[in-house]
């Protein structure tokens, strides 16, 4: 659906999916989790990618789904050691950022069980959802790198920027090529829409803004364009504030995807009137109590996109909270509402 609308651009055309759909917030996942000692074990298991993959299916009529993995596995395969903690989230090896770093290359041999889940979940689908494939944005992968994991304020890497600006940049173009590339063997294998998550854009300092939040994610399109790759780009430059407008012209992405921290009717009226746009739901309304809220909200998506070309969906990654009857819920008002 989303790359049916991407190709004709039918305002009849309304798909709906959800960030982070198939994570902790289905009980099945677990049986899933646990089958494996570590988060990457989990990430690089074919079966398990396509069994986590297609997992939303079960409860939900959307449109897409999403490739069961983790942006984190670039650094990993650029020799990263990188592990998960239960309530603390990432945790990277300390590593210097320096000539040797950016001489390694993902080896896509390693890679295989990615591949071969793409196709099996392309088997298992039917024509009309998409698969999206995706990656980290170079800025976001390059914070979790140097900082070690995730931050509040990501003080480290904004001091690495400032002390070693070169080697910064150095970094920034070896994982945008290495982004690029990712995204290709994933739309090589099968993936009808691509993704770029830049979940810490609002970290970018302003100066840089440009450089590392549009310019990064515009050679990452152009690339890909020109390897021939032909379908829908995502870009979520999370919490861009006005920098999305920018954005919207210059990244080069096809669709935009919304925040829940961004006004959307202020979005709509600024940004670049060619891209699709996508999200906006704040997901911690779908771990409420509260569904006239929902209702409410919901609506006010709709409303405001009836005459623009939009994806439904949250503005950031549903949570473990999040509760199934309520994302059936807010399929249902969208389903009823066209």
């Amino acid at each position: 659906m989303i790359s049916k609308l991407y190709e004709t651009r039918d305002y009849n055309i309304k798909p709906k999916w959800f960030l982070r759909q198939s994570g902790r917030h289905i009980p099945e996942y677990f049986n899933i989790r646990n089958k494996h000692n570590t988060f990457i074990n989990f990430c690089l298991d074919e079966q398990s990618i396509v069994e986590a993959t297609l997992l939303p299916l079960k409860y939900y009529n959307i449109d897409a789904v999403i490739l069961f993995s983790d942006i984190l596995l670039i650094p990993y395969f650029l020799g990263q050691k990188v592990k998960f903690k239960k309530d603390l989230g990432p945790i990277l090896q300390d590593i210097r950022i320096n000539e040797t770093l950016l001489k390694r290359n993902i080896i896509f041999n390693d890679l295989t069980a990615i591949k071969n889940a793409i196709i099996k979940i392309k088997k298992s689908i039917s024509p009309t959802i998409d698969l999206i494939g995706f990656s980290g944005a170079p800025w976001t992968l390059s914070c979790y790198m140097i900082e070690g994991g995730s931050s509040k304020d990501y003080l480290k890497t904004r001091t690495f920027l400032w002390n070693n600006e070169k080697m910064f940049i150095k970094l920034i173009n070896k994982l945008t090529n290495e982004c690029a590339k990712f995204l290709e063997y994933q739309y090589l294998a099968g993936a009808s829409v691509l993704m770029i998550f830049d979940t810490w854009s609002n970290m970018i300092p302003d100066k840089y803004w440009k450089r590392f939040g549009i310019a990064s994610i515009n050679s990452i399109v152009n690339q890909l364009r020109a390897k021939n790759v032909k379908c829908p780009i995502i870009g979520l430059p999370f919490k861009s504030g006005e920098m999305l407008v920018e954005y919207s012209y210059e990244s080069s992405v096809d669709i935009v995807s919304i925040d829940w921290k961004t006004n959307l009717e202020w979005a709509l009226k600024n940004i670049n009137n060619e891209v699709i746009t996508q999200g906006n739901l704040d997901p911690a309304i779908l771990s409420s109590n509260n569904l006239s809220s929902i209702k409410s909200e919901v609506y006010r998506i709709l409303d405001l996109t009836q005459k623009k070309h939009h994806i439904f969906n949250v503005g950031h990654g549903l949570t473990p909270e999040v509760k199934i009857n309520n994302v059936q819920y807010t399929i249902d008002l969208i389903d009823n509402y066209y």
